[in-house]
């Protein structure tokens, strides 16, 4: 009796070039040279030259992986639609974060003590009326520069702030001021 003979079944050889393939399909090549070797045996093999690439990688004209897994042409169409979904992302996540900067802002109103925000009473100002008329500030009289300094001190300190004298600086007064800052600018290291 004579039994047929089973051969058994025979692989392909292994490329000796390839050093692992990835999963997803990527080839990994154990030298630089082994993989444009592949990559020129492969625009040899693909007609005119095109390869099939992402979407994310394709220019107009070229042809991409569609979801089905054939080669589709990139059109206009195409290119819109990509851009559109795009601008629509970016869009999206902007006012995501416009509205979490707003929602932190009224949290942080919320959680503020409320002695904290509550304004301070300012009391008015009092103007001795014994100020001269002399004009030290052209535009307004020397009773107007006297409130407004005033105003401006006690917003500076944050209350109330009397003024008890107010004199207009004479000439030796000016001339005292100059010589202090020409004694404090020519000071230098020795």
């Amino acid at each position: 009796m004579s039994s047929p003979t089973q051969q058994p079944a025979t692989t392909a050889p292994q490329n000796p070039a390839i050093f692992k393939v990835l999963p997803d399909g990527t080839v990994l090549y154990k030298t630089w040279q082994d993989a444009e070797a592949a990559r020129q045996q492969q625009k040899a093999s693909s007609p005119s030259g095109a390869t099939v690439k992402k979407l994310s990688q394709v220019k107009y004209g070229e042809s991409y992986l569609s979801k089905d897994g054939q080669a589709v042409p990139y059109t206009l169409g195409g290119l819109v639609e990509f851009q559109f979904t795009g601008l629509i992302v970016v869009i999206v996540v902007l006012a995501g974060l416009s509205l979490i900067c707003s929602a932190i802002g009224r949290l942080i109103k919320k959680l503020e003590p409320a002695g904290a925000a509550a304004v301070v009473p300012v009391a008015a100002p009092l103007v001795t009326p014994a100020v001269p008329q002399s004009g030290i500030h052209p535009g307004l009289t020397d009773q107007q520069l006297v409130v407004l300094l005033t105003a401006a001190a006690s917003e500076m300190l944050g209350g109330p702030v009397r003024v008890d004298k107010f004199k207009p600086l004479t000439a030796k007064d000016l001339n005292w001021a100059a010589q202090g800052r020409s004694v404090l600018q020519s000071h230098r290291l020795k």
